[in-house]
């Protein structure tokens, strides 16, 4: 007859238990219980295993030294078995009464039933009232005992001669550095801000603003045997380098022969002392003309003039870009102290101008304007250090020059700047640092504790003045103002240090 053995694991539940029977269908399933683990959790469960066994057409049997889970099996008829052997050796049907069932205890009725039939011992003698009186005054006296042993409780509050340790510390920060070094060296970090600002002040230059024309007499040579006319508006222009462009006010015969001559009045095209010509100027003439006659003006030119107003000039903006660098250096600083990262402390001399982002001159240079206004956006970079490793530089130095046989009073160390912060070109900033701390004599509060435990109070202040220079008697404050001694457990004995000088 086939038989589906089924090893069971510690994570199993009813449903992947009913998963395993359902994957190869045979007569008979044998359930092999774990050693470990709680798989099923009550005996309708079981019930519910026994059920889909049968719907399988199979016969469900366990193997376990659980005694729950026999219990169950045996209320609910399931075969059980010691051995995986022996289910298979054996015929399936419940035992109910047979060896497994008598050694399975069911219930707690079963329990007191067992218990009932154990013999009783009476006692070899009673008890008198002497005997309980005596018992009781003994009990009595230990309860006590232990009372004093575990309540009283004492603190010394001690007042320690004190000492100064100072040592000055050359700290050099950059960002060279990776981690700090007994020499003074600690990593420095690039902190950037953008910040931006507008500043304006009195135009000091001055320019023209052009309001009339220049005006003048020119001479035409005839060049040609015949009469030439120039009429009015004729283009000329004057200049060297510069060409000022003119007009003529009236039409010009100029009579043939190549030593006649005639005048004619100008007029520049544009308002401004460009037109004011000096006498004998170079002229140009536009075209063909320049082969029909020539051009002169014996006398200069006048009478082309503006209005004198101020106006921005470079020295203006120049000025005002130093004055503005300085108010956003400040700015930014006020900014970067005001969002300081906790513990970063900032080199203020290493501030400096990274970048300028924008600058814009609101009014141009030589253009009418009464103000110089000047807008910019600029980049700073500064350097800082954490304060935790200017702490562990002083630690190690100061640790390294502790006089033997005192310790710290506490963990904190005073640091002092002596001087100003000396920044280079290329960041790195050096100062001198002093640190300072008090020291106090060192002794072992557990040894002492345990010294002075069960003595009297007068014998353990005398005890405990003797352990260390002390500045002032220590004090001792007992659970119980009368009580005379201390405590017999070291454990309830503190300490507390006094006023620190």
């Amino acid at each position: 007859m086939k038989t589906n053995v089924i090893q069971l694991e510690a994570h199993d539940d009813v449903i992947s238990i009913k998963d395993k029977m359902a994957w190869q269908s045979c007569q008979r399933m044998i359930l092999v219980w774990p050693k470990k683990g709680r798989i099923l959790h009550n005996e309708l469960e079981l019930v519910l295993l026994n059920r889909e066994a049968n719907s399988l057409g199979s016969e469900l049997a366990l193997v376990t030294h659980h005694p729950v889970i026999s219990e169950w099996a045996l209320d609910s008829n399931v075969p059980l078995f010691a051995s995986i052997s022996a289910a298979e050796r054996s015929a399936w049907k419940a035992d109910t009464k047979g060896s497994i069932a008598n050694k399975v205890p069911k219930g707690v009725d079963a329990n007191k039933a067992i218990r009932a039939q154990l013999p009783r011992q009476a006692s070899s003698k009673p008890e008198t009232p002497l005997t309980k009186g005596l018992a009781l005054v003994i009990s009595l006296g230990a309860l006590i005992a232990l009372l004093v042993v575990l309540l009283p409780h004492a603190e010394i509050t001690y007042f320690p001669v004190t000492s100064l340790q100072e040592v000055e510390i050359r700290i050099k920060a950059s960002e060279v550095f990776s981690g700090i070094n007994p020499s003074g060296g600690i990593p420095a970090k690039a902190v950037f801000i953008d910040v931006n600002g507008e500043k304006a002040m009195p135009s000091t230059g001055k320019v023209s603003i052009p309001t009339t024309k220049a005006v003048g007499e020119v001479i035409f040579t005839n060049l040609t045997f015949s009469d030439v006319t120039l009429p009015t508006g004729t283009l000329l222009l004057a200049g060297d380098q510069t060409l000022t462009s003119f007009s003529l006010t009236e039409a010009v015969v100029v009579p043939a022969g190549v030593i006649d001559s005639a005048a004619g009045k100008v007029e520049a095209l544009i308002t401004g002392t460009e037109g004011n010509l000096a006498a004998n100027s170079v002229w140009t003439l536009p075209g063909g003309m320049y082969a029909l006659v020539s051009v002169s003006n014996p006398e200069k030119f006048s009478g082309g003039g503006g209005v004198e107003t101020p106006s921005p000039s470079a020295e203006d903006y120049a000025l005002l870009e130093r004055q503005l660098l300085e108010d956003l250096m400040i700015q930014g600083l006020a900014s970067l102290q005001a969002e300081k990262v906790e513990g970063l402390v900032y080199i203020e001399p290493s501030l400096t101008l990274e970048k300028i982002l924008l600058s814009e001159q609101v009014n141009k240079i030589d253009e009418p304007a009464d103000e110089a206004i000047l807008r910019l956006n600029v980049r700073l970079k500064i350097f800082g250090y954490q304060q935790s490793d200017l702490n562990a530089i002083a630690d190690l130095v100061l640790t390294s020059n502790q006089p033997q046989g005192f310790v710290p009073v506490k963990d904190s160390i005073t640091l002092n700047r002596v001087g100003d912060f000396r920044v280079d070109d290329f960041g790195q900033a050096a100062w001198t640092m002093k640190a300072s701390r008090l020291l106090v004599p060192e002794w072992n509060m557990e040894q002492a504790s345990a010294n002075l435990a069960g003595m009297k109070v007068n014998q353990a202040q005398s005890l405990f003045s003797n352990i260390f220079a002390q500045r002032s008697p220590a004090v001792i404050e007992s659970w119980f103002s009368k009580w005379p001694w201390m405590p017999f457990l070291s454990t309830n004995i503190s300490f507390a240090s006094g006023d620190v000088q």
